[in-house]
């Protein structure tokens, strides 16, 4: 089974794969774990396309939402996997997941968890997502995919002088901030004062650890890519369009506001 996981996967750009005993995945939410889970294959979804210096976007919101391809790849992954293995269960998951996916990617050797609490590959450095499938399959591992304690980044502080959240400073991220449904005048003030009105990527682009983080493989992230939005912008999207972007889950009116004096 992992050797058809990873080429599945790897057919599809991604090369960052590793697997875990679910004895050594930390369980962050009991009632959303599927019962009878044995095993874990988690993988990193790499998203850079370039810096896009005239972005008023986060980086990875400049592409199409990232839960689309997720949704895809892992839903061909376990229609191959259940041809199969019929007799077994699986179920993937990107972001609302049961377990702790920057700790179960660390322990599993995918990378290291930097102070701004992300995962940062060796490769790809912090832009990537993290998605994984459980299985009620039994996994043989081998040595070399025993757990280990994850690893630290570097340690240099960057991310925490030059961000405010991070520093204890600010009881909020900005990426949170901008993304709230409702703002008071001085938290939208705040947003409004940023060149970044949707997410926030001050953290990443400080650390030297993303210096020369690699351009993703993944086609589907140069695809209809928009660097620059403005309300005209997304007043003219049709609701299908919309719908593609990573700000669409908070409606227009939100990221409206945020652009609103463009």
């Amino acid at each position: 089974m992992k050797n058809l996981v990873r080429s599945f996967l790897s057919s599809s750009g991604i090369e960052y794969c590793s697997f875990l005993s679910m004895r050594d995945v930390r369980i962050l939410n009991e009632r959303k774990l599927p019962a009878g889970m044995k095993s874990a294959a988690i993988w990193l979804i790499p998203y850079f396309t370039g810096n896009h210096p005239d972005r008023n976007v986060s980086l990875y919101s400049v592409s199409k939402d990232y839960h689309i391809f997720a949704k895809e790849l892992s839903g061909k992954l376990v229609d191959t996997l259940k041809d199969s293995y019929p007799d077994e269960r699986f179920a993937a998951f990107c972001d609302s997941s049961p377990v702790d996916e920057v700790y179960t990617a660390a322990i599993a050797g995918l990378g290291v968890i930097g102070k701004n609490r992300l995962l940062i590959n060796e490769k790809y450095g912090s832009y990537v997502f993290i998605a994984e499938l459980l299985t009620s399959a039994e996994l043989d591992f081998d040595d070399s995919e025993i757990p280990a304690a994850p690893g630290k980044c570097i340690g240099c502080g960057k991310c925490i002088r030059n961000c405010a959240f991070l520093a204890g400073e600010r009881e909020f991220c900005l990426s949170e901030l901008n993304q709230r449904k409702r703002l008071s005048e001085s938290e939208l003030e705040i947003v409004r004062a940023q060149k970044i009105r949707w997410g926030c990527d001050v953290c990443q682009e400080v650390c030297p650890m993303n210096e020369n983080a690699a351009k993703t493989p993944v086609k589907f992230f140069y695809e209809d890519n928009i660097e620059k939005i403005d309300v005209k912008c997304i007043d003219a999207m049709p609701d299908r369009e919309f719908s593609l972007r990573a700000y669409s889950w908070r409606k227009r009116e939100v990221i409206r506001r945020n652009l609103a004096d463009n």
